[in-house]
C-alpha cells in the first residue's frame, strides 16, 4: 500500500506531520535557508571603527554592522606593553534589531566586563599569564627621545567563534604634529612642546610647566607636556630632582627651577598665560611654586597634597624609596615644613594633629589663579581624597575669589592617568607601594578627569 504523505493521527486536518516525509523535506529546506542567512550575514557584517589612528585620550567608535537581529558577536581588543607581554580583553553582544553592535549603547553580556560602556574593551584588558604593569600602555620614545611612538591595538570580531572582521587601531601619546626640543637654559633640567608652528606663528600661547613625582626624572614631565601640547598647549616639562645636576634624593630640593623656568617664558614671544600642572609629589611642588609666584595664573594637581610630607631617600630596599623625617622642599633655601609621620591619621578628621597640619600648609589661598585638584578617594599612598578636602578648605581664606575646582573620584587611587588604557592592574604595585582604586574606579577617573583639566586651563589661560 502507498505510503500517505500525511499521519491521519495525531495531526489535524491540514497541519504536516513529523512522521511524514514531506516534513522532513522541509525542514532540511528551512535549516538550509537559516544557514544561508546566517552565513550570508556573516559575509555582510562589517567591523567600523573611528577613528583609526587617533589620540589616547580620546574614545574610540567601535560597531559591527551587517549583522542578523540578535545575533551574538564576540569582540577581543589586543595589545602589547612595553616588555612585550599581550594584553587581551574581549566581550559578547547581541545585535540589534537593525542588526548593529555599537559599544557605546550595547550591553556586554559577558567577558572581561560586562554592561555599557564604551571604552570597556580597553580598561578590562588583562595580561596573560603573570603580573602585569599598573600602567600598560608603551610610552616607546621616537628616535630624538622626547616624543612617543604610537600603540597598535588589535580589535577582531567573531561569530560562532569564526572571524568576521579585524581593524588595527592605532592611539597617540602625542599627535603627529607636536614638535619637542630640549631646552638649553642655564638652572633648568627641562623641555619645551609645542604644537607644529606654535613656536614662531606671532602670537602669544598658553603655557603650562609640567613636574613628575617621587619617581623623579624628567619622563612623567614629558609625558605631561606632550599631552597638553596635543591639546594646544605650549608645555615646558621640568625636573627638580633625580637628574644631572639636581639632589639625587627627595630631601631639601628647591623648587626653584619653576620659578627659573617662568624668568625664561617671560621673555618668550609666544608665552601667554602661564599655569603649571603635576602630578603626585610634581602636583605639591605646583602647589607650592604658585602659592610664592603671582605669575603662575593656575594650578593642576594630580593627587597631591597642599602639606608636604616627609622627604624621601632613594635606592633605599626593597621599596627603592623611604620616607625619613628631613623636609622635602626648600624655597629660596628656607626650609618648608612638612607633616610629621603619624599611623592611622586621617588629616582632615580634627584633633590633636590639627597644629601640625597648620604648620605644614602650603599658603595656597595665596595663588594667584584657580587652582584645580584630582583626587582619589582610595588613595592609600598620598591620601589624596582627605588632602582635597583639607585645600578645598584652606582655600576659603582667599580674598579673591578664584573658580577652584575638585575632582573627587571615590573608587580611584593613586594613579589616575590621562589616557584610556588598562586599569585591571593599576592598583598592583607590590606590598611596599599600596596605591589603592579598582579597575571601575580607575577607568571612570581616567575618562572624567583628563578632558575636565583641559577644560580648565583653556579657561584659566586662554584670554
Amino acid at each position: 500500500m502507498h505510503a500517505p504523505d500525511y499521519c491521519e493521527a495525531p495531526a489535524g486536518r491540514g497541519t504536516i506531520a513529523a512522521c511524514s516525509p514531506l516534513f522532513h523535506v522541509m525542514r532540511r529546506i528551512l535549516l538550509s535557508t537559516v544557514l544561508l542567512a546566517c552565513s550570508a550575514s556573516a559575509a555582510a557584517s562589517r567591523l567600523v571603527v573611528s577613528p583609526l589612528d587617533g589620540p589616547a585620550d580620546q574614545p574610540v567608535s567601535m560597531r559591527m554592522d551587517g549583522l542578523l537581529p540578535t545575533q551574538a558577536v564576540q569582540l577581543r581588543l589586543s595589545m602589547h606593553d612595553s616588555g612585550g607581554n599581550e594584553w587581551v580583553s574581549q566581550a559578547s553582544f547581541r545585535a540589534d534589531i537593525e542588526g548593529r553592535v555599537d559599544t557605546a549603547s550595547a550591553g556586554a553580556e559577558s567577558g572581561s566586563y560586562t554592561g555599557v560602556d564604551a571604552m570597556g574593551l580597553f580598561w578590562s584588558m588583562r595580561p596573560g599569564p603573570g603580573a602585569g604593569q599598573p600602567s600598560p600602555l608603551p610610552f616607546r620614545a621616537t628616535d630624538g627621545g622626547l616624543l612617543f611612538e604610537p600603540v597598535p591595538f588589535r580589535l577582531q570580531a567573531f561569530v560562532d567563534g569564526k572571524p568576521v572582521g579585524e581593524q588595527t587601531l592605532l592611539r597617540r601619546i602625542n599627535r603627529a604634529d607636536v614638535q619637542a626640543r630640549p631646552l638649553a637654559v642655564p638652572g633648568i633640567v627641562g623641555n619645551l612642546y609645542f604644537p607644529a608652528g606654535a613656536e614662531h606663528d606671532g602670537r602669544r600661547h598658553p603655557v603650562v610647566i609640567t613636574l613628575g613625582g617621587a619617581e623623579g626624572g624628567i619622563s612623567t614631565a614629558n609625558q605631561y607636556a606632550a599631552w597638553l601640547a596635543s591639546n594646544g598647549f605650549i608645555a615646558v616639562a621640568v625636573a627638580y630632582y633625580r637628574m644631572p645636576g639636581l639632589p639625587k634624593d627627595l630631601v631639601r630640593v628647591p623648587i626653584d627651577p619653576v620659578g627659573r623656568t617662568v624668568d625664561w617664558l617671560r621673555k618668550q614671544p609666544f608665552a601667554g598665560r602661564i599655569g603649571v600642572m603635576g602630578g603626585s609629589w610634581g602636583g605639591t611642588v605646583a602647589m607650592a611654586a604658585a602659592s610664592f609666584d603671582p605669575r603662575l595664573n593656575a594650578v593642576v594637581s594630580w593627587v597631591g597634597s597642599p602639606a608636604p610630607f616627609r622627604g624621601i631617600r632613594r635606592d633605599v630596599p626593597p621599596a627603592d624609596f623611604r620616607a625619613i623625617d628631613l623636609p622635602a622642599l626648600r624655597h629660596r633655601g628656607r626650609d618648608l615644613p612638612f607633616l610629621p609621620y603619624s599611623e592611622n591619621i586621617n588629616w582632615n578628621q580634627p584633633g590633636e594633629h590639627a597644629a601640625a597640619l597648620e604648620n605644614a600648609m602650603l599658603p595656597i589661598e595665596r595663588i594667584n589663579g584657580p587652582l584645580l585638584l584630582v583626587a582619589g578617594g582610595d588613595d592609600r599612598l598620598g591620601a589624596s581624597g582627605e588632602m582635597a578636602a583639607v585645600a578645598m578648605r584652606r582655600l576659603q581664606r582667599r580674598k579673591v575669589w578664584q573658580p577652584d575646582v575638585l575632582l573627587y573620584y571615590s573608587d580611584a587611587g593613586h594613579l589616575i592617568t590621562q589616557s584610556y588604557q588598562p586599569t585591571t592592574f593599576r592598583h598592583d604595585t607590590g606590598p611596599y607601594i599600596p596605591v589603592g582604586g579598582t579597575p571601575a574606579g580607575y577607568a571612570r577617573a581616567d575618562r572624567e578627569s583628563a578632558p575636565a583639566v583641559l577644560a580648565f586651563l583653556r579657561r584659566a589661560l586662554v584670554p
